[in-house]
């Protein structure tokens, strides 16, 4: 709604100051008028009052002239009219200096403003059979003229409030309905598309700049719904493409792995077929029998769910249990390489997680630290809660996180490799021993957890990647 402040402030300021001009200019031109109408007003009545004076005088003398002034002025209540001698001093002077009647001639009208006593005072010449100079001195009061200039300026100053309110009104309601709301749900659509919600399309019923606004806003979220949508497929399938890629290097060591089993299989079915066991080692033999398949058929079972592509599920786990779990799963290839794998330990931690994924987050970090670390070396896993403050891309404050350790004792990383380890398709590896997908595909999964990933390497001293995510109990 602060838009639409600043629309309604500015046009209503806009009103007001046009109001406020208007007005100031019909003031002036209604007092300019006004005293034009004075003006002439008195010019006229002198005129017709200086023949008449004129010629009583000529046939009746000055004090007939005179009682004749009076008496055709007396019932003008605004207006009064008097014989004044130009060179007088006494009550027949002038009330106007005689700078300012200089120019007082036969045919010339003087008008001045006294504002001392508020009227307006105008002089004529009137030729009469006198040596002296006289005339008719006409004075008009102000304040009928003020009267109405005052009910005029009152006239306008409520003129321009009325105008300005119904401005402000009509501002304020079709603001709010053409501007203001459809700009809150504008913003609401922004705030659903940043949270990630591309669904309910915004509809404004309006043909103007917002309605197209909106409608490239649904274009927008439309292209990037399907954009999302290939995006989450490729991801997807690069994750599927690294669990294989892992797959491969568990099933190398689990075709060793089945080996024996398969040779106590086989030895014990040929001794039942020969007939070369009777009675109760008969029976021992097929147990055995049983139990090597069991054995071999958890072995395949625990490959095959580990390769096949699931929807992230999440719900309680105990991260000690996994870490365990991973190790047994990679046994074989730290078997292979001469190395020893040390599984997680101590009491269990639980959080909110996807099995599937983290089995294959963990399964990346512990096979990778396996082929860093040379013969007779070591690849530890350790669980923790610990607190601490996420990085900037991941936001919020300190709280309570679940950290789980992969430690080798490997050759180490430089810091030009550790900080490009999680960049797809970048690898150190020698053609075809390694894709580049392992940690960036790991790196995605944590991130969709609410986690990350840190590194910490010391040439010469190993690597350490640390996975944080969510504690349970405190989220």
């Amino acid at each position: 709604m602060r838009l639409t402040r600043k629309f309604i402030a500015a046009l209503v300021i806009g009103v007001a100051l046009v109001a406020l001009i208007q007005g100031y200019l019909t003031y002036q031109r209604e007092r300019a008028v006004f005293d034009r109408q004075m003006r002439g007003e008195a010019a006229a009545l002198g005129r017709s009052l200086a023949r008449g004076v004129a010629h009583v005088w000529q046939r009746d003398g000055e004090a007939a002239a005179r009682e004749f002034l009076e008496t055709a002025t007396s019932k003008r209540e605004s207006l009064l009219a008097r014989w004044v001698w130009l060179d007088a001093k006494g009550p027949d002077a002038p009330r106007a200096s005689p700078d300012e009647l200089a120019q007082l001639g036969d045919d010339q009208v003087v008008t001045l403003r006294d504002a001392t006593r508020r009227v307006l005072l105008t002089y004529i010449l009137v030729q009469v059979a006198e040596a002296r100079r006289g005339g008719l001195e006409i004075s008009q009061s102000l304040e009928q003229r003020d009267s109405y200039i005052e009910a005029s300026l009152r006239s306008e100053v409520l003129g321009s409030a009325s105008a300005v309110a119904v401005a402000a009104l009509l501002a304020l309601g079709l603001g709010v309905v053409f501007i203001g709301r459809p700009i809150n749900r504008l913003a609401a659509k922004a705030r659903r598309v940043g949270a990630g919600d591309l669904t309910e399309p915004l509809v404004l019923d309006q043909r103007d700049e917002l309605g197209e606004l909106a409608n490239e806003i649904n274009v927008m979220c439309d292209r990037l719904e399907r954009e999302r949508g290939a995006r989450e497929l490729a991801t997807e399938q690069l994750r599927h493409a690294d669990r294989l890629t892992t797959v491969g290097k568990l099933a190398s060591g689990l075709a060793h792995e089945l080996g024996t089993p398969l040779n106590v299989v086989s030895g014990r079915a040929k001794l039942i077929a020969d007939r070369e066991v009777e009675g109760k080692d008969v029976e021992e033999s097929a147990r055995i029998v049983v139990e090597q398949a069991s054995r071999m058929t958890a072995l395949i079972r625990q490959l095959l769910d580990f390769a096949r592509p699931r929807v992230m599920e999440k719900a309680p786990l105990d991260i000690v249990a996994v870490g365990a779990r991973v190790c047994e799963l990679v046994a074989t290839i730290a078997k292979k390489a001469n190395v020893t794998l040390v599984p997680p330990s101590g009491e269990a931690l639980r959080l909110e997680a996807d099995d599937g994924q983290l089995t294959q987050v963990l399964t990346n970090l512990v096979v990778n630290a396996i082929q860093a670390t040379p013969a007779g070396g070591t690849v530890t896993l350790a669980a923790r809660a610990l607190e601490a403050v996420p990085p900037p891309y991941v936001g919020g404050g300190a709280r309570r996180w679940i950290a789980i350790d992969v430690r080798d004792t490997g050759a180490g990383m430089a810091e030009d490799v550790r900080a490009r380890v999680f960049e797809p398709f970048y690898t150190t590896k020698e053609v075809g021993d390694g894709t580049g997908l392992g940690l960036s595909v790991s790196w995605g999964l944590v991130r969709e957890h609410g986690g990350w990933i840190d590194v910490a390497s010391v040439q010469g001293e190993g690597a350490t990647f640390t996975v944080y995510l969510p504690d349970g109990a405190s989220a």
